[in-house]
């Protein structure tokens, strides 16, 4: 299935009308390691023959975020997006590469039933960003 008919699909079930510039936007967040900020969507959208604004990358972006299609990371400062499942997981972020990998709840579990019952704090597991090296950038 390409990109575009799974975006299409996407933004049936979330109850978002499938624009062009919508799908254009999510096909292009799919599959990505790295999120990506506005600028660089619409660098990479008008490189192609697609014509887009500046402002309407930042629409759907916001439209898609708020939808829950995609999951905004700062990043030096700048908001970038990211494609994510919409199963609960967490993000292990690679502050060298900034990579982001999507890291199943059951791995961190015992550690977040661990901080509980020394804290007495309970983490909302659904959306957890942990900062490090991935194992790539830590070997090089």
């Amino acid at each position: 299935m390409t990109t575009f008919l799974v975006a299409d699909a996407q933004l049936r079930v979330v109850g978002l009308t499938p624009t062009a510039q919508r799908r254009a936007v999510l096909a292009l967040l799919v599959g990505r390691s790295r999120p990506l900020t506005a600028q660089q969507v619409h660098a990479e959208l008008t490189s192609t023959v697609r014509h887009i604004g500046l402002t309407t990358v930042y629409r759907a972006l916001h439209s898609l975020a708020d939808a829950g299609l995609l999951h905004t990371f700062d990043l030096d400062g700048q908001r970038a997006y990211r494609h994510c499942g919409t199963a609960p997981h967490q993000h292990l972020i690679c502050t060298g590469c900034e990579t982001v990998t999507e890291c199943p709840p059951e791995v961190v579990t015992s550690w977040l039933t661990e901080l509980h019952q020394h804290t007495g704090f309970t983490p909302h597991p659904d959306r957890l960003d942990l900062r490090g090296i991935c194992a790539t950038c830590a070997n090089t």
